[in-house]
């Protein structure tokens, strides 16, 4: 091995690595093995044999990152913070030497780096600046985000503690807010956060205690001394436990003895209509009207408003609507419905406006209000034509090329986080498109879509929707009777076609199919289950287009079944409306955020994919049409996994 520094450990982890490798990707793979080792005599050398390559840098940035440790290693870092200014290595430095800096409490220089930060920085070193402006006496930073740091249900980073004490101490965080993560953290179910924020209010609650407000409501409801603060807002939560198994019983109890709780009574009425949200219950508002006075979280406020969207509370929607913060008013959610409201109330013109806006986007609100202004997407662009000055300067880009060389290694997070940073600062349609192109010709789909989705102005859909495994895709869509479009659209929503790809939750592969699911479809086909079936494409789309089938038969509207295939179809059956409902407004009132967004994005892809296609409902409206109320729609699921 060339140098002779190389350790005995070194060479057993490069005798592994593929013959295949070039040398310079050998030697990068043995300058990350030494960094992390701690062998800087290894390291150096294999910054010098690095030398010419793309990932040259890295060893560089290996070596200095370990000196960022030591006052004595300053100078080398800011050497390569300006050598390497506005690279993505160069903001992993700047963020390492900030925290050293703060943690060595140099204040003086934490506050002249912190502006050349990039990115916005993590909690923890965000505290860490804050202490920094708090050594000379400055919060002015500190105080807008007073309320972000404290009103959370999460435990905070150990640096943010000195933080969060100054702004008690100068009185910009209250005994209020005390009490308001006291009830988020119970609301959320983070008992060891409610007791310690408890404590803080002289409430010594033991685990029991706070089991006890779930396993027995009324009891605690019943026995509190309503004399105390701290037993009005437990019993006050107590009623929204309550109101889950006994919403009559609860709502009985709180309207002859709300007196009692006197100001806690408003967070006991929005208990109740978070319950009643919950159950699809329309009484949940005239609950909401009775919390007023209770402060608002954006989740409070945003579950009121799909309750609104769901039963076509129109008047009510734009009332609460006018009480919204500029924030969440300013979203494209809300302001699609207030078009709507609009639109029902005949303020016409107040309606197309908002539609007008929304429109400019081809994302599920753009094309909703498209289609509610009488129009439809045109066809897809023609090709935008990607020239050899466009591919030179991607050659010509350190970290695109630099994100290519790590993903040929099969550093699949290091070459991601290379390319989502140079796509970020790209600003440049046409680089960005040549980008996508080069990643799909490597079959890095995932990344070729990142890049083509955030053109400003020149829009590709061959990249932003690509069409890979078509040929399986199709015969096993056209075997079972399914629109390949929608399933092209939840593909692209589940893997962006990465075959490899595996959720936190087991699920893989294309169609990210559990093992469960994936053994009880290979049962049902009467063919032998292999773990490896998931990650292969040709098995993957079998099983998965076989599962969606079912859920689609089971529920019967492919709405229902893409919440069904996402949440689980015994959850999409229970937010089945009673009455038919129209697709979008039940869609804003699924639950679950991750399933909402989910739905949205797969119904959307498919409009997309049908008109490449040119095949399948092209109009999105008309695609997800009306969800079947029960009155009017059988479903058995006894058989799903």
């Amino acid at each position: 091995m060339r140098g002779g520094f190389w350790t005995s450990s070194l060479l057993t982890v490069l005798m592994l690595v593929s013959p295949l490798l070039s040398a310079a990707d050998r030697d990068w793979l043995a300058a990350r093995e030494a960094f992390r080792q701690g062998n800087d005599t290894a390291l150096a050398q294999a910054a010098r044999d690095l030398r010419g390559s793309p990932l040259a840098v890295y060893a560089d940035y290996w070596q200095v990152w370990r000196l960022a440790r030591l006052a004595e290693g300053n100078a080398a870092v800011a050497d390569f913070l300006q050598r390497e200014q506005g690279s993505y290595l160069a903001e992993q430095l700047r963020i390492h030497w900030l925290t050293q800096l703060a943690q060595r409490q140099d204040w003086a220089r934490v506050r002249a780096e912190a502006p050349k930060l990039l990115g916005t920085p993590a909690t923890e070193l965000q505290c860490w600046l804050l202490q920094a402006d708090l050594a000379f006496d400055d919060v002015s930073k500190a105080t807008p985000l007073a309320e972000t740091l404290w009103l959370t249900s999460r435990d905070q980073p150990n640096s943010c503690t000195p933080v969060i004490n100054a702004l008690f101490d100068r009185g910009i965080l209250t005994q209020e807010h005390r009490w308001q993560r006291f009830r988020l953290a119970l609301e959320d179910g983070v008992s060891g956060v409610a007791r310690f924020v408890g404590n803080g209010l002289g409430l010594s609650l033991a685990e029991r205690d706070i089991k006890a407000l779930t396993d027995t409501p009324r009891q605690v409801i019943e026995r509190a001394d309503v004399s105390q603060r701290g037993a009005r807002e437990l019993a006050a939560f107590a009623y929204s436990r309550w109101a889950r198994v006994d919403p009559v019983g609860a709502h009985a109890h709180l309207e002859a003895n709300a007196g009692r709780l006197r100001e806690q009574a408003a967070y006991a009425w929005r208990g109740l209509a978070m319950a009643a949200v919950r159950r699809f219950d329309p009484i949940a508002e005239s609950f909401f009207q009775r919390s007023e006075t209770a402060a608002w979280t954006t989740m409070h406020r945003e579950t009121r408003l799909r309750g609104l969207v769901r039963h076509g509370a129109w008047a009510d929607y734009r009332r609460v609507y006018d009480t919204l913060p500029v924030a969440i008013q300013n979203q494209r959610a809300w302001q699609y419905w207030l078009a709507r409201a609009q639109d029902e109330a005949n303020l016409k013109a107040n309606a197309q406006r908002i539609f007008a806006q929304l429109s400019v986007d081809e994302d599920f609100y753009g094309l909703l209000s498209l289609e509610r202004l009488g129009a439809v997407m045109a066809a897809p662009s023609t090709n935008v034509v990607i020239n050899r000055a466009d591919r030179d300067r991607l050659a010509a880009h350190p970290g695109f090329q630099r994100a290519f060389a790590l993903h040929a290694l099969g550093q699949r997070w290091e070459s991601a986080a290379e390319w989502n940073w140079a796509v970020r600062f790209a600003n440049d349609d046409r680089l960005l498109l040549a980008a996508a192109e080069a990643a799909n010709q490597r079959e890095w789909y995932d990344r070729a879509i990142f890049a083509a989705e955030r053109t400003q102005q020149l829009h590709e859909p061959r990249f932003r929707y690509l069409t890979p495994y078509r040929d399986v895709t199709r015969g096993y869509a056209r075997e079972l009777g399914l629109d390949e479009a929608w399933v092209y659209g939840l593909i692209r929503q589940e893997s962006r076609f990465v075959s490899s790809a595996r959720s936190s939750a087991g699920a893989g592969g294309l169609m990210q199919v559990m093992p469960a699911t994936a053994q009880w479809v290979t049962k049902r086909l009467g063919i032998p289950y292999q773990a490896s079936m998931t990650n292969d494409v040709g098995q993957n789309v079998r099983l998965g287009t076989y599962y969606l089938q079912h859920v689609l038969s089971s529920l019967g509207h492919p709405v229902l079944a893409t919440a069904g295939y996402n949440a689980g179809p015994r959850r999409a059956q229970e937010w089945r409306p009673d009455q038919n409902l129209e697709a979008a407004r039940f869609i804003e009132s699924i639950p679950f955020y991750e399933t909402r967004d989910y739905v949205k994005k797969v119904m959307t892809n498919a409009v997309h994919y049908a008109r490449i296609f040119n095949d399948g409902e092209r109009v999105l409206s008309r695609r997800i049409g009306v969800v079947p109320g029960y009155l009017t729609a059988q479903s058995s699921l006894e058989s799903s996994p």
